[in-house]
């Protein structure tokens, strides 16, 4: 699920959920609930935070068989 991919990813980076939250422009409630697996986010907002990780999309995208 993307939702673990951002925590995990933003975790390696060793950003805190508010400095997610500055660097992609999304507020750190939504933030929050992406990573709780209550939101969904938007293709849209993905871009930003994998911008904001420093990331291509497809990391975020992890499957395994």
């Amino acid at each position: 699920m993307i939702t673990f991919f951002i925590k995990e990813k933003r975790i390696e980076k060793n950003l805190s959920p508010a400095e997610l939250s500055v660097l992609s422009g999304i507020s750190k409630s939504h933030i929050s609930l992406i990573e709780a697996g209550k939101r969904t986010p938007s293709l849209d907002k993905i871009h930003y935070i994998a911008r904001a990780l420093n990331c291509p999309i497809s990391e975020l995208y992890k499957f395994s068989p």
